[in-house]
């Protein structure tokens, strides 16, 4: 399992974000994200889903991000990579080794949101 991964398996460079609650303009609650950390992961593709729903098409692109072990993360976080954001769906602590950890992320888009 989290045996098999090496650290030049870990070639993608990511950035782990958490959301921050701040109240803007007009006393609104807004999510601001905060970069945490930027680290080296290995990257795979899930799927490709493709499917149509309501006579419109979409598709959903999920990738898994194995990382180094992290004790503060939860699904709240999420994953940038280049342009594209990532939202964290499941964390897979992998046996609870706390060597390596698995996160299956569903992407938001180019640029984020």
């Amino acid at each position: 399992m989290a045996r098999n991964i090496k650290a030049g398996d870990l070639r993608q460079v990511i950035t782990l974000q958490r959301p921050v609650s701040t109240i803007g303009a007009h006393n609104r609650r807004a999510v601001e994200w905060t970069d945490v950390a930027t680290v080296p992961a290995a990257m795979a593709d899930v799927s490709g889903r493709e499917f149509w729903e309501a006579q419109a098409y979409h598709a959903e692109d999920i990738v898994t991000f194995t990382i180094r072990w992290r004790a503060d993360m939860d699904t709240t976080w999420r994953v940038r990579r280049g342009e594209v954001t990532y939202n964290i769906v499941e964390i897979n602590h992998l046996g609870y080794m706390r060597d390596y950890m698995r996160l299956r992320c569903r992407a938001v888009g180019a640029g984020g949101s």
